[in-house]
């Protein structure tokens, strides 16, 4: 498992959810809804790739754990972004772009709501979650900064 081409795609989540938050608290025409509703677009390709290699990879190596404090850990981020998601799907259903354009300040602040919760799961997947994963199977990052078994 390579923890840099998730770090890679954590990068891409945030300066969507950059993009769309910018455009949030200045939408004011049909063009910005339409802009608005690209960025929710492209970040929810984003998430949904991302959650695809934490699910399919991240997450059964962490429950295949012999230590009970990193299973612990695995099923407590799996609930928790399943929470998120729920919350997204929710989020990219519910705004359309005449939804978006009719409440334009509502929008803005939800949107920043959200944005910041995705914020914070990235910040604590990359201080907790990566790194136990590294201790936890004996993975370590080489001269290249790619995550690479250590036999």
């Amino acid at each position: 498992m390579d923890v840099e081409v998730l770090k890679t795609q954590h990068g891409r989540i945030i300066r969507l959810a950059s993009a769309l938050g910018g455009t949030a608290a200045v939408l004011k025409t049909s063009d910005d809804a339409t802009r608005a509703r690209e960025l929710m677009s492209a970040l929810n390709v984003a998430l949904t790739e991302h959650l695809a290699i934490e699910d399919g990879e991240l997450y059964p190596i962490l429950m295949q754990s012999d230590d009970v404090s990193v299973r612990d850990l695995a099923q407590h981020y799996v609930e928790d972004m399943g929470a998120l998601s729920g919350v997204w799907a929710h989020y990219f259903m519910e705004w359309t772009q005449a939804r978006i354009l009719a409440e334009r300040d509502r929008f803005a602040g939800v949107t920043k709501g959200l944005i910041g919760a995705l914020a914070h799961r990235v910040a604590r997947e990359e201080d907790t979650l990566y790194p136990t994963m590294l201790a936890a199977t004996n993975f370590d990052v080489g001269a290249h900064g790619r995550s690479r078994a250590a036999f």
